[in-house]
């Protein structure tokens, strides 16, 4: 048996990757003025991850201060990798959203006291007379197991649980309405659509295409595009935001081979499909499980994906502290063994696991809700991804530049506090790690959650240090 690899080296930059594709990383001084209302390099010593300024004096861009605090923030928060086939290998010009530039955008929504809850609608049932749908959700493909634990959808509760903290500061509910799957008139003999409806306690009833599944993984997908009108029509008025939750595989149009979610920005809705997360796919899908967040900043393993694409010269090693969040991710994650056996055990953290990387998802498009942009400055959820390999490649935690947006958006435009006031969304951001670290305790058998139990711990303890330097 093969020895696991040890992660003794991160990669706390882009790849060389990123090179040979002309990705060009944004500068140290570019990345710390990202972080503040001005666009201005701030003042120093280094602001907290809310973006606010210490009130220091203010020091050149040009200062070696500069470059070494955005160097120690990398412990924290590491460069994109940019790996061959990772979206920003594909899209290496795409443009970043500065704290600034999400500030002062008017399109952007804004909440308010009537309107702050986020609602989580759970996967619709499937009621009899559609009762074919049931076998669109079960996988196909990939060399499905036929011996592999039967698993339920993951609890509603628990997304709602989690929301709650990572969005610390809004309502979080479960969406009132019970919603079904139902029948709807064939309206012509096409063998490639044919059509589904999803009916609300309201009595609406939104007609849904549905198109076989072009690579074979499941035998039908469901349009998203039709998904996202239904729920846009049964939107609370209170409603901040919405995600809908559903079982089936989704496309967005005919060229998608599949889209796991996808989010309506400023209509406030959000769709999120559990099929492609389903953990029966992996060993099809030869994911590389050693691999995911947050050993996915192994060194050696970066190189060698770089090697695959003929890239062999390599990227400086920045050495990273034994401290640094990063590290306590890794060394927590990797004390989690990939449970594999097929009884009641396995099968219930088969299920944690299958909602660790849902709720990510979940979070990304419910941050697309809150006019987060897709990140280019750090690896970050809030980053764009090709597929599921890259997708499990992603961290869990908002980057210091979209944490900026977060902390502004609760600490300010609902609860009313001053935007130059620093100590206020330090304590923001303070109080949703700290939330965080809590919920993420209930699932630590996963390491997705013990990784990022040990990263927001981590960074309570920098935060707090930093503030008794400051007292």
């Amino acid at each position: 048996m093969s020895q696991p690899c040890p992660h003794k080296t991160l990669q706390v930059e882009p790849s060389a990757y990123a090179r040979e594709v002309g990705f060009e990383w944004q500068s140290a001084t570019q990345r710390l003025a990202a972080m503040t209302r001005s666009g201005r390099v701030p003042p120093l010593p280094l602001p907290s991850p809310s973006g606010a300024g210490s009130g220091r004096r203010r020091k050149g861009a040009d200062d070696p201060a500069v470059a070494q605090i955005a160097k120690d923030l990398l412990g924290s928060f590491p460069g994109p990798l940019v790996l061959p086939t990772d979206e920003l290998a594909w899209d290496p010009g795409y443009g970043p959203q500065s704290f600034q530039l999400w500030c002062n955008d008017e399109t952007r929504n804004r909440p308010t006291a009537a309107r702050k809850t986020l609602y989580v609608a759970a996967v619709p049932e499937i009621t009899d007379e559609v009762g074919f749908m049931r076998e669109w959700v079960r996988p196909q493909g990939l060399g499905v197991s036929s011996t592999y634990p039967e698993l339920r959808t993951p609890d509603l509760d628990d997304y709602v649980a989690y929301l709650g903290a990572f969005y610390h500061g809004f309502i979080v509910k479960p969406f009132p309405q019970k919603l079904r799957f139902v029948s709807w008139e064939q309206k012509n003999n096409s063998s490639k659509v044919q059509y589904v409806g999803l009916a609300a306690e309201d009595g609406t009833c939104t007609r849904i295409r549905a198109r076989k599944g072009p690579d074979g993984v499941f035998s039908r997908q469901l349009n998203l595009v039709d998904v996202l009108d239904a729920q846009m029509s049964m939107l609370p008025k209170d409603a901040y935001a919405m995600v809908l939750l559903v079982d089936h595989d989704l496309y967005e149009d005919e060229d998608d081979d599949f889209c796991c979610g996808r989010a309506y920005g400023l209509n406030r809705v959000c769709v999120v499909s559990t099929a492609r997360y389903h953990p029966i796919l992996d060993e099809g899908a030869k994911l590389d499980l050693d691999h995911v967040w947050p050993a996915s900043h192994c060194k050696a393993f970066v190189n060698a994906q770089c090697a695959e694409a003929d890239v062999h010269r390599g990227t400086r090693a920045v050495a990273v502290s034994a401290k640094a969040p990063m590290r306590a991710a890794i060394q927590a994650a990797s004390q989690v063994k990939h449970k594999k056996e097929e009884d009641d055990a396995a099968a219930a953290y088969l299920r944690t696991l299958w909602f660790s990387r849902l709720v990510r998802t979940v979070s990304h498009e419910l941050g697309h809700n809150l006019y987060l942009d897709h990140c280019v400055y750090y690896a970050c959820m809030m980053q764009s991804t090709t597929g599921m390999a890259e997708d499990l490649r992603q961290p869990p935690y908002l980057c210091a530049v979209c944490l900026a947006k977060i902390a502004h958006k609760v600490a300010v435009e609902l609860r009313g506090g001053s935007s130059e006031n620093a100590a206020v969304k330090d304590a923001y951001v303070l109080e949703r790690y700290k939330a965080l670290a809590q919920v993420c305790e209930r699932w630590k058998e996963v390491g997705l959650f013990a990784g990022f139990q040990a990263w927001l711990e981590a960074r309570i303890g920098l935060m707090q240090k930093e503030q008794e330097q400051g007292s």
